[in-house]
């Protein structure tokens, strides 16, 4: 069985099990401009509000992740492991950055966490949805690979920002939350858009 998907959108919806759901994506999209909105509202404590922010979504985003693997029928074995894969990392992220804040770990650390997690998932997703989708929905794949580049070159500027201070750090997260909640809302409104074409 073919276990490609065309480019009709309810049914990648469907075989997704909701992976890639438009109620998701805006969903995603929203919790990040929620970040950016609270962090701008209280600048001097981007940190700590990052870090309750980002754990908050990857336990949501993780314990969605092994109800669709164990619950629907993303398609393969192999589909299913990544699934359940990037929800285990997920929930494992977010342990370790709570862990880290509470510990007095170092703002790098921390940070790095987080863009580890964006990067693997980032792989994972664009991986999953580069196997499974064909034509429409080659955005999303657009959208994984955006975020993902975002990781790895925000990782590089960290080498850079400890000598700048705190603040570059917070304008970096506060950016990078930004860029990433609006390629969200734009997946979500195109795979909307084509579910009603």
């Amino acid at each position: 069985m073919n276990d490609t998907i065309t480019s009709s959108s309810p049914a990648f919806v469907r075989r997704s099990g909701g992976f890639y759901s438009s109620p998701l994506l805006a969903l995603r999209g929203l919790a990040a401009f929620a970040f950016v909105l609270a962090a701008l509202l209280d600048f001097k404590n981007t940190i700590d509000l990052l870090v309750w922010f980002f754990s908050i979504y990857v336990f949501f985003d993780g314990a969605y992740a092994l109800a669709v693997a164990a619950g629907h029928s993303p398609g393969s074995t192999l589909n299913r492991i990544a699934i359940a894969f990037k929800g285990v990392i997920g929930i494992l992220a977010g342990i370790v950055a709570i862990s880290l804040f509470l510990r007095g770990g170092s703002m790098t650390t921390i940070l790095l966490t987080v863009f580890v997690w964006v990067a693997l998932a980032g792989v994972i997703e664009g991986v999953w949805v580069f196997k499974m989708v064909k034509n429409k929905e080659l955005l999303l794949i657009v959208g994984s690979g955006a975020y993902l580049a975002l990781a790895v070159a925000l990782q590089f500027m960290f080498a850079v920002a400890p000598s700048e201070g705190t603040a570059v750090y917070n304008w970096i997260i506060i950016g990078f939350s930004a860029a990433f909640g609006l390629g969200m809302l734009i997946m979500s409104w195109l795979l909307r858009r084509s579910m009603m074409a």
